[in-house]
């Protein structure tokens, strides 16, 4: 019955078991704060229940002031306790990084916990500052053999050994000992059900004789003295068991449903609990829009209040917070990803944002062959400005004294002329500049050289946001590389005072060591749709990740679904994993 906390807290009567040599029945508890709970069996043997029933117990016994419940699910049976009020966090295994959060949660209380105790041990000193923490892992087997969870299993480790000292509690259940064994000297309590007499025995070390093919019949050691015993009793011997059957949580007319709401404060308009604890969400497969508005958590007295100009694209994975691009103070923005990871989707994100704050402005993009730009175009077009760039064309050249011609022009040489046209005059030496030449000089014996227009005074430009996909300015040829080295340095020396915005598409890697450095020094925020330790091990020394530590990153962030990437704060030095929201 759900009610007032008892007075062990720590216990929970989950079933009863057989004193034969008493010859009787006595309520099998089972202690959380002097033991770790290690449960074993067959398919359909009671395992599930068995956790569910802990869960209802902790629910009765504890409140959202003193008990905390962590639930990493491999095996799906689990998730209709995601929203109990106890349930701070249901992790299922759909994504790496819930099972990378769990572990950092959990290692961030262990250090909350081991401060604030001090030499005490939890069942001794605690308070209701510091409440219990039951982490639960159902079918641990798939974490323990699968090859990309073997960095977490030291922590987990960590915790089995270190955490029930400190107020977290370690409750797993697993079909056989494959690869656990290691663990099992931190696990006090165990208890086995409907499994093969050998193997039983082999957990308790001691022989047990076979049961029959009963769900929830089985073995536990007994850690707790039965009430009404006299004389000798042996403890920690496993004794014969039945588990309880746990009642369904989803009717609401039992009678545990019914003392949880009446507990909890059951809101029926919102459908949720009004007292809880701490929630940690997590994302859907895809991050809709409306998921993005419902998922979205405030920001803090300590977070910096981004203005009207930011760009929302995301949330972070920690706290759910909006991970995005503050134009009022941005003027680079670099996009890098593997294909078909989420590049057009980002890109889509901020020009709806730029487009929607930038009415004044003039887009320009450059397009490469792929012609990705060209939608972009076509929607902009119908809003603001637009100038698209994207193909061989024959474009009407006007010359210093007047005269046109025709030149049909490569892309990278038509995004030039306009540069040198109507945003920065590229011209200081007419004869040394091969570019130019190429746009306007000599095709026949009546132009000559000093044909070139002199150019736009570096005062003119007009607000403009460049949208520059081009894989060719990344390529080590003059004509190219001279973009990035010695053009754009000039553009962002006045694009604060002529409101100009740089986004760079699918970033390429560049070769030459100067060229690719200057790229680097001129971003302010980077976007990667990718996973950050293998791009760093691979391109890292090339792009504004080279400086970080590949192990460290390893430890620190999984690999990434489609839809997940990272926002990279260049000058704050700051990191953020995120899910974008999905738009197309």
């Amino acid at each position: 019955m759900i009610g007032l906390a008892d007075e062990r807290l720590e216990l929970c009567t989950i079933g009863k078991y057989d004193i034969p040599s008493k010859q009787r029945q006595s309520l099998f508890q089972v202690d959380l704060l002097n033991s770790n709970i290690a449960i074993f069996g067959s398919a359909l043997s009671g395992k599930t229940n068995l956790l569910k029933l802990l869960i209802h117990c902790l629910h009765k016994r504890s409140d959202e002031r003193n008990e905390q419940i962590f639930i990493l699910d491999f095996s799906g049976a689990l998730r209709e306790y995601k929203d109990m009020p106890l349930v701070s966090a249901y992790f299922d295994n759909s994504n790496e990084e819930y099972v990378k959060r769990v572990f950092r949660i959990l290692e961030t209380i262990l250090k909350k916990n081991t401060k604030d105790l001090g030499s005490r041990n939890f069942a001794n000193g605690r308070s209701e500052s510091i409440p219990h923490t039951t982490f639960i892992i159902d079918n641990i087997n798939a974490f323990i053999d699968e090859s990309r969870y073997l960095s977490y299993q030291e922590k987990f480790g960590r915790l089995c050994r270190d955490g029930r000292s400190r107020g977290i509690s370690i409750v797993f259940a697993a079909t056989d000992t494959k690869g656990l064994n290691s663990y099992m000297l931190s696990f006090e309590q165990k208890i086995t059900l409907n499994m093969p007499s050998d193997k039983s025995s082999d957990i308790f070390n001691t022989k047990t004789e076979a049961l029959g093919n009963i769900t929830g019949r089985g073995y536990a050691n007994v850690t707790e003295r039965p009430a009404g015993i006299i004389g000798t009793f042996n403890l920690n011997a496993p004794y014969e068991v039945q588990i309880l059957k746990c009642s369904d949580i989803s009717d609401p007319e039992s009678q545990f449903v019914q003392k949880l709401r009446q507990k909890y404060a059951y809101n029926s308009e919102t459908k949720e609990f009004e007292k809880t604890v701490k929630k940690y969400q997590t994302f859907p497969q895809e991050l809709l829009p409306e998921d993005y508005l419902e998922l979205k958590q405030p920001y803090s007295s300590e977070d910096k209040i981004p203005s009207a100009a930011f760009a929302e694209v995301g949330l972070d994975y920690v706290d759910f917070k909006p991970v995005g691009v503050d134009f009022a103070d941005t003027r680079v923005v670099a996009i890098y990803g593997k294909r078909e990871f989420g590049k057009t989707n980002l890109l889509l994100l901020l020009l709806n944002k730029l487009s929607d704050i930038k009415r004044n402005s003039r887009f320009v993009l450059f397009d490469d062959g792929r012609k990705q730009l060209k939608n972009f175009a076509e929607k902009l077009s119908g809003e603001s400005e637009c100038r698209y760039i994207g193909e061989f064309s024959p474009i009407e050249v006007t010359l210093a004294d007047g005269r046109k011609v025709t030149r049909k022009l490569s892309p990278m040489l038509q995004f030039y002329k306009l540069l040198h046209e109507e945003y920065l005059s590229l011209n200081k030496d007419y004869r040394d500049n091969p570019i130019l030449e190429q746009i306007y000089g000599v095709d026949d014996d009546r132009i000559m050289v000093d044909d070139i227009p002199r150019g736009c005074e570096r005062g003119d430009a007009p607000p403009t946001v460049f949208v520059i996909q081009s894989q060719s300015i990344y390529l080590n040829t003059k004509v190219n590389s001279d973009f990035i080295h010695y053009v754009l340095p000039e553009l962002l020396d006045i694009a604060e005072d002529n409101d100009l915005i740089f986004l760079f598409t699918d970033v390429k890697k560049i070769t030459e060591q100067d060229v690719n450095s200057e790229f680097n020094s001129a971003l302010k925020i980077v976007f990667l749709l990718d996973s950050i330790a293998e791009f760093a091990t691979e391109r890292g020394g090339k792009s504004v990740f080279g400086d970080m530590d590949v192990k460290s990153l390893k430890e620190d962030y999984a690999r990434c679904e489609i839809g997940d990437g990272y926002c990279y704060n260049v000058e704050a030095d700051m990191l953020k994993k995120a899910k974008f929201i999905k738009v197309i």
